[in-house]
């Protein structure tokens, strides 16, 4: 009882820009120095009257801009001055912005990995089953087991997905094989709730860049005056290293690309705050780099902006397979920070100028 109380009372506020300020304050209280040494050097550090004036002034722009410690210096606002500082959404403010531009019932769309998928089945253009969380104790019906094997038979390798769950956290490819039994495998699955799907063959043009990882587009889409689809600053995004996924969070590289023409119009950046001219495993280089048919990725995220009605922002995550593009992932709270730490670049006020225009 205590717990659903929590999670209403979380439900309410989680949107509310004092309650992300002051968690993540007191979340992070008294490790300002981790994220000074990260960024500035350990060598910085001996000068204490110069960290004691950077400590304040991080906590200053958290409470006033909403800027996380890690986006102080990801978005360079040491030394800036206030309209610098006040030109970017920071994630102490980013989620107060959706209540503006979605509907709170439509937000399970988009959470819940399996809902997404049956949403948008047609686009996703692979298999997915659902092994719903399980209660201690509690025990699989035979049927759900089937199911899982007889996916299994038809895709020994696929992916495993957290049905809730976002920045890449819980992903991994799996197989019965790597388990006593399929009994074991869905036990397992089953514990926190997960989506099993068919793995996405990546076609050579996309794996150039790198092999190692579904490397992904994130398109950011706005609606505004009523039906006119806009794209809100797209990235491409690979892995790096022998990671599976190419999520900025995670360790990724992104680079922005220019809505017009689908090419890469940036280095790239990743969320330490390195620029990337090339790809460090490969070599290809960012810029420049043409984005296959790049009208149909187009098409296919403008037809699923105005399919969920209320609804005027979404992130949408696409694949280039090897039968074309396909959907990855839709997210209604899709973040904004990597279009902006890519070239430094608030966008607050051209998000303004939007959400008047929805």
């Amino acid at each position: 009882m205590l717990r659903n109380l929590r999670r209403k009372i979380y439900k309410k506020i989680r949107f509310k820009n004092w309650y992300r300020k002051a968690y993540y304050y007191h979340r992070k209280r008294g490790k300002q120095d981790e994220f000074i040494e990260r960024f500035k050097g350990s060598g910085i550090m001996s000068d204490r009257r110069y960290v004691r004036a950077l400590r304040r002034d991080m906590v200053r722009c958290l409470f006033r801009y909403g800027s996380y410690y890690d986006e102080y210096f990801l978005f360079d606002f040491e030394g800036r001055d206030d309209a610098y500082r006040d030109s970017f959404i920071t994630e102490g403010i980013r989620l107060s912005y959706y209540p503006r531009m979605n509907l709170a019932k439509n937000a399970d769309i988009f959470e819940n990995k399996y809902r997404t998928y049956k949403r948008f089945q047609s686009m996703f253009m692979r298999d997915m089953i659902r092994i719903p969380k399980m209660r201690d104790g509690e025990t699989a019906a035979p049927d759900m087991v089937d199911e899982l094997r007889a996916f299994a038979a038809k895709h020994p390798q696929y992916m495993v997905k957290p049905i809730y769950a976002a920045f890449g956290k819980g992903v991994h490819h799996d197989s019965i094989a790597a388990h006593a039994s399929v009994e074991g495998a869905y036990a397992e699955y089953a514990r926190s709730g997960a989506v099993v799907e068919e793995l996405i063959v990546q076609a050579p043009e996309m794996a150039a860049i790198h092999p190692g990882s579904v490397n992904t587009l994130r398109i950011p889409t706005v609606v505004v005056n009523g039906s006119e689809v806009r794209l809100f600053h797209p990235t491409l995004r690979v892995g790096r290293g022998e990671s599976v996924v190419d999520n900025f969070s995670a360790g990724g590289i992104s680079a922005l690309i220019d809505p017009e023409t689908g090419a890469v119009c940036s280095d790239g950046a990743d969320k330490k705050g390195n620029r990337y001219i090339e790809h460090p495993d490969t070599g290809v280089t960012f810029r420049g780099f043409q984005i296959p048919e790049w009208e149909k990725a187009v098409e296919i995220v403008k037809k699923a902006a105005l399919t969920v009605p209320g609804d005027h922002y979404c992130g949408w995550d696409l694949a280039y397979s090897t039968k074309g593009w396909c959907m990855v992932e839709a997210n209604s709270t899709a973040q904004m920070g990597g279009m902006q730490i890519i070239t430094r670049t608030g966008r607050k006020a051209e998000l303004e100028s939007l959400i008047a225009m929805m």
